[in-house]
């Protein structure tokens, strides 16, 4: 979290503690004021009732241990204007009835606010999942219609992004090398046109496999791609996600999920295959969609796992 940040949450705690504090000590000063009028009426008129108003508007306002706070001042307040009013001859048993008379109504009117405090609130925290979840609805539908089959001129983005996959240890190295690259364009572009590549086999050897290039395209730029091979040959049910990249600004934005997501549904009636780095954000990703640990590449740097 970047420093400005936390100054910003520091002042929000700050702002917020200090509202709190200064509608307690209104809620004190309305509480003194009806005690002041009642005893100032004396035995005439009554605004005992009235001591409802503070402690309804602490415990809506405040929480739980301020409503009991009030709960507590308000009862005193009522017991005490009347003893010194009403109940000048009244022994301690009818006060002490007097005080629990008072602490029950004013602790039922508080229990009431809560309630009502805590519907609201239940109702706040259910209007904000719903919100929530048709924002990634319509994020989830905004990448959907997003992704598509590659052509031929993606190829310029598409080898932009397995370079900065590169640079951030995502692929080996040598993708960051311009020979390199020409190589990989020609081949990237003969496997959109043609479907169909040379991959090394697991067991060995060579085969012809098909290819498929996917992209995420975002605001008319390419930020994510994947590369589908088969596994083994030409009429192989399995299919591998051999490569995947997204674009640095794009990631932790749920691209890189829905890319997942949408190689499991286009190619649930295969079976999958993904190889990635142990530790990296795309074992999570695969993990959590029923991915397991099939064994590990030759030279130990890949995990490759499986989901039937």
């Amino acid at each position: 979290m970047s420093r400005t940040k936390k100054i910003q949450l520091r002042l929000r705690r700050r702002l917020r503690h200090a509202s709190s504090r200064l509608l307690f000590a209104g809620l004190l000063v309305l509480e003194t004021l009806i005690f002041v009028l009642d005893l100032d009426t004396g035995a005439g008129i009554s605004y005992s009732p009235f001591l409802m108003a503070p402690t309804a508007l602490a415990a809506w306002l405040l929480g739980r241990r301020h409503a009991l706070l009030f709960v507590v001042l308000s009862s005193v307040a009522r017991v005490y204007d009347y003893a010194t009013t009403r109940g000048l001859h009244d022994g301690p048993a009818l006060l002490l009835y007097e005080l629990l008379q008072s602490a029950l109504l004013f602790g039922i009117v508080a229990l009431l606010v809560l309630y009502l405090r805590g519907r609201r609130d239940a109702l706040l925290r259910h209007a904000r999942k719903v919100r929530d979840a048709a924002r990634r609805e319509r994020h989830r539908r905004r990448l959907d219609s997003s992704i598509r089959r590659a052509i031929p001129e993606d190829v310029a983005a598409i080898i932009r992004l397995t370079t900065s996959g590169g640079e951030s240890g995502g692929f080996d190295q040598t993708v960051t090398d311009s020979v390199r690259q020409a190589a990989l364009a020609a081949t990237f572009t003969a496997g959109i046109v043609d479907g169909a590549a040379l991959r090394d086999l697991w067991s060995g050897g060579q085969s012809t496999v098909p290819i498929e290039f996917w992209v995420c395209e975002i605001d008319a730029r390419v930020v994510s791609y994947m590369m589908i091979l088969g596994v083994d040959g030409q009429k192989s049910m399995q299919r591998e996600l051999h490569a995947m990249v997204v674009e640095q600004p794009y990631r932790g934005h749920g691209v890189g999920a829905m890319m997942v997501d949408f190689f499991c549904t286009h190619y649930k009636h295969r079976r999958l295959v993904a190889a990635c780095r142990d530790g990296s954000a795309m074992l999570r990703l695969l993990t959590r969609r029923g991915f397991a640990q099939l064994t590990r590449s030759d030279n130990q740097d890949y995990l490759i796992l499986a989901r039937d």
